[in-house]
């Protein structure tokens, strides 16, 4: 078994490696041309465009990758098939799920490598090619991926906090207002400022060029102005999470940060945790994908290699779309984010699991 094993393992590669290139070259190339567009607005360059797209290059190919490893698997037993290897294999003993443990072992190998490159490799470089594109490319005026713009969040029960923008980076907010209410959440006081600077020194947030106002009644109020004042914000700029980054261009730890800070400070995270949920489910979304796939070579023996692959390929991004909307609805909040993350994955395979009891696999 051993031998046989490392037999079927090896003729997987081949042909993983080949789809991987043609879509990856095949969408890559199109991003490439599409960018060129841009070489008529005066600002980009074909340097620009070039490492915009090697910049880019990591997060098409792990986005590519399951396609590839559904085509690999649907070639291994495709051509195993056609040659009556699958057949010989039966007749002797084999039962048809342990020919298909070398290919599934190599799906999971692909899949491990691709979760390590879009967790530590794909959020920096995806960084720099934002970066990239909206100050080279396209520009933007005062660009800056890491600060946010209107922003709102609650620092304490009783506390709001608003401003205009936030540059967690730099540990600068501008134009905030710190809004602090009593039981019957009725304004108390507030503190107006240019700036609040992160004084790494103190270790505390700083209040400059401001006025606090103390509200005594419902008709007056009593105003101090300050060039420099103490901040009751506690929330270190590490502790937070607040840029223009799109969440499904962070890692697992950069977004289990930010649903934290999110539920900290009052803020709406089910669109963080539907991304993570969806990240956590996918190496179970290329396994269940392959395995909806693969039969297929089998229970269509008499028909084309062509066929197999087409009907398998339907079956794959008939399950991508349906992940996709379920994964938008639970962004959106509609659903819980559990459910929108791993509720494909239970319900594929549960598909899976009848599939092969009616193919008797």
């Amino acid at each position: 078994m051993s031998r046989l094993f490392k037999y079927i393992a090896k003729k997987f590669w081949g042909p993983f490696f080949f789809a991987l290139g043609v879509f990856v070259a095949l969408v890559v190339l199109g991003d490439t041309f599409e960018k060129l567009k841009t070489l008529s607005n005066g600002h980009s360059t074909l340097g620009a465009v070039l490492t915009y797209s090697l910049l880019t290059f990591p997060s098409w190919l792990t986005t590519i990758m399951p396609v590839a490893c559904l085509l690999g698997a649907i070639s291994v037993i495709s051509e195993m098939v056609a040659s009556g290897e699958w057949t010989a294999c039966v007749a002797s003993g084999f039962a048809p799920r342990q020919l298909f443990k070398p290919v599934v072992l190599c799906i999971l190998l692909v899949t491990l490598g691709t979760m390590a490159v879009q967790e530590f490799v794909v959020p920096p470089l995806n960084v720099k090619a934002e970066t990239l594109y909206y100050t080279r490319i396209k520009p933007e005026a005062n660009f800056n991926l890491n600060a946010e713009a209107d922003v709102a969040m609650k620092v304490s029960d009783n506390q709001l906090l608003f401003a205009k923008e936030v540059d967690l980076n730099s540990g600068v907010m501008n134009e905030v207002s710190l809004d602090t209410y009593d039981h019957g959440w009725n304004i108390a006081s507030q503190f107006v400022a240019q700036r609040m600077v992160w004084d790494e020194a103190s270790r505390r947030w700083i209040f400059e060029n401001g006025t606090r106002r103390t509200f005594l009644n419902a008709m007056d109020t009593q105003e101090e102005t300050f060039e420099q004042a103490d901040s009751p914000v506690q929330l270190q700029p590490q502790d937070m999470s607040v840029n223009k980054t799109e969440n499904k261009l962070l890692s697992l730890r950069e977004l289990s940060k930010r649903i934290q800070f999110f539920k900290r400070t009052g803020l709406v995270s089910y669109s963080a945790e539907t991304e993570r949920q969806a990240k956590l489910a996918t190496p179970f979304v290329t396994l269940i994908m392959c395995l909806l796939g693969m039969p297929f070579a089998i229970s269509l023996r008499r028909k084309s290699k062509i066929l197999n692959i087409i009907a398998s390929m339907v079956i794959a991004f008939t399950f991508w779309w349906l992940i996709s909307m379920i994964t938008s609805i639970g962004e959106n909040g509609y659903i819980n984010p559990y459910l929108a993350g791993w509720g494909p994955v239970l319900l594929f395979g549960a598909v899976v699991f009848f599939e092969f009891k009616w193919l008797k696999l």
